[in-house]
């Protein structure tokens, strides 16, 4: 896995690595600027903007009052010990430096003791600008001077600089991805040692540009516990091993409580989801309507149907149902009749000791009734979108959307289960107040049924074996993965729900 650092975290790891494991803070600067001149050096010998030679190849480096802006500072030096032409701007002037910085711009001045350090971003076209001017530290929202820096820079860009941002784009919060005010839009930026949440999450990595992460001497024994959030290695994102002695129950048993009077499509697209991606048997639970649509279109799904008005025997028949299974998903398409919210209540009563995934109309009548939640089912995954979310907490979808990581996290504490935020960078929490981000898809899982193939896909895992939890990211990594390979081939507006699942693999 791949941590992903707070704020609180990046600076213990930073003061760790100095104080208790002897590696200099000025040693950590000096190869943080390495890596990031190394970058700023691939672009400026391409010759961008028909540049001839590395006098004309020319830098702004723009740095602020901080280590962050140290690390400008260096990253500078080393372009000119290459031969570049570097131009250094110091928001605010020498008085705020700190000591770093300070050494930093005794090193540039040593170098080049006729350099010229302004205060104001010169109008003027650069290949090159480097964004020193906050890191993760940034905790209120940037104006005056700062802001105008900020601003140029991004003038600077559009008009055909290339700009890297050392460590996080300026005027990104570093926990939550906000803009503060105003922000640099990177097209690269350096994170130093780890990526960072502000970086990962919307709106913060669309101003980050592609995102590179450098070893600069701080690592995992530089951590004081386990971070909280992490998401998958690319390598990381595959299906259980499958053993060469086995048979179809070596696998699992779904069972899938989905469907309604007048819809089928959700049903069929869960099952056909949690086959593809390995479990040994389905059986969808399902209105009388439906079964010939799923028995023509998942030949490979049994099939138990419940009738209107017939309660007793649509009880026994969801028991006998439940425990033939080893994991339930409930919700795909349910709807949210009477009839629906009975099925949902003793499927929840009668299903203690195996895991349930709830999606969809799942959520929609247990918002209605929370005690729901509080079943006696052991393992619970919830998977819902950011509007199913709202009717869950009774929290705004905006006010969601600001704050995705705390919404899943104090759900998934608070009623003890594993929380799938789905949203552009859906997020999975955990009860012990860890989250999983995922980092891949893309808009073409924006589709009908998207939702649904998901629900398959994680329950499916649950039934070979995985835990529920790790289920439950790996599952929406999967998904992801999958919506990359279909929008290749079909493109993100001709991506259907069923794509997806014939691209899990």
């Amino acid at each position: 896995m791949q941590y992903i650092l707070s704020k609180d975290e990046m600076m213990m790891a930073d003061r760790k690595t100095s104080e208790e494991m002897h590696v200099p803070s000025a040693v950590l600067m000096e190869r943080a600027g390495l890596k990031i001149a190394d970058e700023a050096e691939k672009i400026l010998s391409q010759g961008k903007g028909a540049q001839k030679n590395r006098r004309d190849s020319r830098t702004l480096v723009v740095s602020g009052p901080g280590n962050n802006g140290g690390d400008g500072f260096a990253v500078g030096r080393i372009l000119m010990e290459r031969g570049f032409a570097v131009d250094f701007v110091l928001v605010g002037g020498e008085a705020k430096t700190s000591p770093l910085e300070k050494e930093q711009i005794l090193s540039v001045r040593a170098f080049e003791p006729e350099i010229e350090i302004v205060d104001t971003v010169p109008d003027r076209d650069y290949a090159v600008v480097i964004d020193a001017v906050f890191g993760v530290s940034l905790s209120r929202d940037v104006g005056g001077i700062y802001a105008k820096a900020i601003d140029k820079i991004n003038e600077l860009k559009e008009r055909g600089a290339y700009v890297i941002a050392v460590d996080i784009p300026s005027g990104i919060d570093a926990d939550t991805g906000k803009v503060m005010g105003t922000a640099v839009r990177a097209d690269l930026t350096v994170a130093c040692a780890f990526s960072k949440i502000g970086e990962i999450m919307l709106p913060g990595m669309l101003y980050a540009g592609k995102l590179v992460t450098a070893e600069i001497g701080i690592t995992e024994k530089s951590l004081g516990a386990e971070p909280k959030f992490s998401s998958y290695e690319e390598d990381e994102i595959c299906l259980p091993d499958r053993k060469s002695d086995s048979n179809k129950g070596t696998y699992g048993k779904v069972l899938l409580i989905a469907g309604s009077r007048d819809i089928a499509g959700a049903a069929v697209l869960a099952a056909r989801a949690a086959l593809k991606t390995g479990c040994g048997m389905v059986r969808v639970f399902t209105h009388e309507n439906n079964r010939t649509v799923i028995q023509s279109t998942v030949p490979e799904a049994l099939v138990t149907v419940w009738k209107e008005d017939d309660g007793d025997e649509t009880k026994r028949a969801l028991s006998e149902a439940i425990k033939w299974s080893t994991a339930l998903a409930i919700g795909p398409g349910l709807g949210t009749s009477a009839e629906a919210a009975e099925i949902l209540e003793n499927a929840l009563s009668d299903c203690v000791e195996r895991p349930v995934v709830l999606d969809a109309d799942a959520l929609n009548i247990i918002s209605k009734n929370k005690d729901l939640l509080r079943s006696g089912v052991s393992e619970k995954v919830i998977t819902p979108h950011v509007g199913e979310m709202s009717r869950l907490t009774g929290l705004s979808i905006p006010e969601i959307k600001d704050d995705l990581i705390g919404t899943a996290r104090s759900f998934a504490e608070k009623n003890g289960l594993t929380c799938v935020l789905k949203d552009s960078r859906t997020v999975t929490a955990l009860k012990d107040g860890s989250a999983v981000i995922n980092r891949n898809g893309n808009n073409g899982l924006a589709t009908a049924g998207s939702g649904d193939v998901l629900t398959g896909i994680i329950v499916s895992l649950i039934a070979q074996g995985v835990s529920p939890e790790r289920a439950a990211s790996l599952g929406v990594a999967l998904h992801g993965k999958a919506g990359d390979k279909g929008a290749k081939e079909f493109g993100c507006h001709g991506l259907l729900a069923s794509d997806i699942i014939n691209a899990v693999y």
